[in-house]
């Protein structure tokens, strides 16, 4: 990397065109310039297009950090202080979460798939008239059912049914603080984002999230937010071997 980008136009740049800056990037700063520029350019893409509003895109980073695959607490630290700042509440805040906790429903299904292709006749004794329930309620949260989800319906029912009733949480009832579209948004970002890459779950929410009323460029948006998530791997190891190279100095 060259250092051909004065470092205050960037770091001036970087707070004109995503709203903040913290001592992370300084280290950046210092390493390249040019580094940080390049990724401005890229992580500011979906904010200078303005698709996705300066609270939700921070609500959907909570989202990112928090999910049981990253956990990063300086950036969730970070992109909640952000949101508050911006206008989120508290039980905004809180109905992100519960959104997030919604995914490891994914465990059963991969566990339903694999029961259901070793084992054919397994849901011959599930009951029709639940089964079939669910796949109403299922269809008024998330829309038609896709090929992943028949065998976990059709293997338990009820379960299903439970967690449909827990992951409608964050849009229904007394604390619900999300609409439907942003909750499926809000899952899409957590099940494409580089430490889960779920197909099944990109697949379903990307179908409820447009089903519910986003555009395509929103649903496009949140993968092109999402990408510049990879910036963790310098966030985490810069400070480490910054340190480590001064004391084998």
């Amino acid at each position: 990397m060259t250092n051909e980008f004065d470092p205050g136009e960037v770091r001036e740049a970087f707070r004109s065109r995503r709203g903040h800056w913290n001592d992370d990037w300084e280290g950046m700063l210092a390493w390249s310039p040019a580094y940080v520029a390049a990724y401005l350019d890229f992580s500011a893409y979906v904010a200078d297009r303005g698709t996705l509003t300066p609270k939700f895109r921070e609500l959907v980073y909570v989202a990112t950090n928090c999910t049981p695959t990253h956990m990063f607490e300086k950036g969730l630290r970070n992109h909640v202080r952000q949101a508050l700042v911006l206008g989120a509440t508290k039980a905004e805040l809180l109905s992100v979460v519960a959104t997030v906790s919604a995914m490891g429903i994914h465990s059963y299904l991969l566990v339903a798939e694999a029961v259901a292709a070793t084992v054919p006749d397994a849901a011959k004794c599930a009951d029709a008239s639940t089964r079939a329930q669910v796949r109403v309620d299922h269809e008024a949260l998330f829309g038609r059912v896709l090929a992943e989800s028949e065998p976990a319906i059709a293997l338990d029912s009820d379960f299903y049914g439970k967690w449909l009733d827990f992951a409608a949480a964050p849009v229904r009832g007394q604390y619900a603080a999300l609409s439907v579209k942003d909750a499926h948004l809000i899952a899409l970002a957590v099940h494409a984002q580089c430490t889960q890459l779920n197909q099944a779950g990109v697949r379903q929410h990307v179908a409820a999230a447009l089903a519910h009323g986003a555009s395509v460029d929103e649903v496009l948006d949140i993968g092109r937010l999402i990408s510049s998530m990879g910036i963790h791997a310098m966030v985490f190891a810069l400070p480490i071997i910054t340190h480590l190279a001064v004391e084998e100095a």
